[in-house]
């Protein structure tokens, strides 16, 4: 077996190890929170750190295979040009066996770009704007990639007067969509659906007045009749996207991967800011409509002084049981808090000056909260569903900075508890923002703006009472949840 080989056998194996401890991870906080054991918790806790690693090797073995195969494509072109000239073939004091190629290299890939060999919006920019065409032939054999391995999401039209529709290699995808800036925990969380084809809004049938059964009055009497009412509840799609002017220099003649940073930025924005409107949007001026601007949803009575650990308990309690009282189809599933709101949890002390909140593997007994994560964000790394980092009331608690925390005359931070399932959030090609264009705008400039968007639409009207909230209507400032000092 060649040296090649056996690299790309160990990369295999690698990709499995990772691929293995990745599911066991799924598996673990996928289980209801009664499961969630101090044992379960630390092994989540030490295969994201296992994770970290292998990734780190992982990058390492395929800088070496591309080493690797750089030299045997050097002896290649040797030997071809020693056989041209009629010479004869030096032995090679490698061991060359039959090579039986398992992955084919892709054409954009993370070490490709590093090394300044090829670009993916480079080739997507000179494809457009100077006909390239072996910028065009890298992008339609990447095209090819994408569909034989199954990672197109949709199928779109390409044309050299607009590249909306181009597919983002997936090495990017892998590096920066999945936890941006403040991470998308609460847009993780709740019941995500693919956009339609089609439309720019969404109609749920949504009953408003149900049927009613009551006891026969005697026999042969009329039965109660109760006529049902429905009402659609129309949920407008909106865009959300940014762009950003990068000189034609830096896109010709720059250091490569610069394209890349303009690039995750904007998709880390693009991820905070589907967040932040899941939790918060206005519905107006083309926001989606968040949770806690959603009418109907379950609002805590107003502190009447700064919070404390008691009052603090107490409304949040009466939060969960306003949810739970809901009805049959309505349960409770996870609290979200802003960092701020959960670390001021943890440093509560009792009238002994212990912690109320404690860690999981202090063998918890009459806590308040239990804190199975110290010093953890729910959206560390790429945890897609978001990472709980304790239990509070008995439910998973995700901390989320895409919380608000200037709420009325407190000002104050909020809480959202919730039944997730009953949150509609639909994106387009699975939240990824791929959909990139290049316009000449300012070509006297030699600016060029790249742009990316995505298409996005979210409800909690379908079922409001399954949302509460505590905070954020302190009449007075100075009370309520306000800004915590440590």
């Amino acid at each position: 077996m060649s040296a090649l080989e056996i690299l790309r056998q160990r990369l295999e194996e690698l990709r499995s190890r990772i691929d293995t401890r990745r599911s066991r991870g799924t598996e673990i906080l996928s289980l209801p929170v009664d499961q969630l054991t101090s044992e379960l918790t630390d092994e989540a806790t030490q295969l994201r750190s296992e994770l970290v690693g292998l990734r780190s090797q992982e990058e390492q073995l395929v800088a070496q295979i591309r080493e690797e195969e750089a030299v045997e494509a050097r002896q290649d072109g040797a030997r071809a040009a020693r056989v041209a000239a009629g010479t004869t073939e030096v032995p090679e004091a490698r061991n060359v066996g039959g090579a039986r190629v398992t992955r084919e290299e892709r054409t954009y890939s993370q070490e490709k770009n590093r090394r300044g060999e090829t670009s993916f919006f480079a080739d997507a920019y000179r494809s457009q704007m100077s006909g390239d065409a072996g910028a065009s032939q890298r992008l339609a054999r990447h095209a090819r990639e994408i569909e034989v391995e199954g990672e197109a999401v949709e199928q779109r039209a390409t044309t050299t007067a607009s590249y909306a529709g181009l597919v983002v290699p997936q090495y990017l995808v892998d590096m920066f969509a999945p936890v941006l800036r403040n991470g998308r925990p609460l847009a993780n969380r709740v019941n995500r659906l693919p956009m339609p084809a089609q439309g720019m809004t969404l109609d749920v049938p949504r009953g408003t007045t149900g049927a009613a059964v009551a006891a026969q009055a005697t026999q042969n009497s009329a039965l109660q009749n109760t006529d049902q009412v429905w009402a659609d509840l129309v949920v407008p799609v909106c865009t959300v996207g940014g762009q950003q002017d990068v000189s034609r220099q830096s896109l010709e003649r720059g250091t490569p991967g610069m394209d890349t940073i303009v690039y995750m930025d904007l998709a880390r924005a693009y991820n905070a800011e589907i967040d932040r409107q899941v939790a918060a949007g206005s519905g107006a001026s083309g926001q989606m409509l968040g949770i806690l601007n959603t009418s109907g949803i379950y609002q805590a009575s107003a502190y009447t002084a700064a919070v404390t650990a008691a009052t603090f308990y107490s409304k949040t309690a009466g939060a969960v049981s306003a949810v739970a009282s809901a009805g049959t189809e309505v349960q409770p599933d996870a609290w979200f808090m802003h960092p701020r709101r959960w670390y001021w949890l943890t440093s509560q002390l009792d009238s002994q000056n212990r912690p109320l909140a404690v860690p999981y593997a202090s063998g918890a007994m009459n806590a308040m909260a239990i804190n199975s994560n110290p010093g953890g964000y729910s959206a560390d790394n790429d945890a897609n569903p978001a990472v709980p980092v304790g239990i509070y009331h008995g439910l998973p608690v995700f901390i989320d900075a895409n919380i608000p925390t200037a709420v009325g005359t407190g000002p104050e931070d909020q809480v959202l508890t919730l039944d997730s399932s009953k949150a509609y959030l639909w994106e387009d090609n699975g939240g990824i923002p791929r959909q990139l264009k290049f316009e000449q705008t300012l070509g006297q400039n030699l600016t060029i703006k790249l742009v990316l968007f995505n298409y996005a639409a979210f409800t909690a009207g379908r079922y409001p009472v399954a949302f509460g909230v505590v905070g954020g209507n302190a009449g007075t400032a100075g009370f309520g949840q306000i800004a915590p000092t440590f």
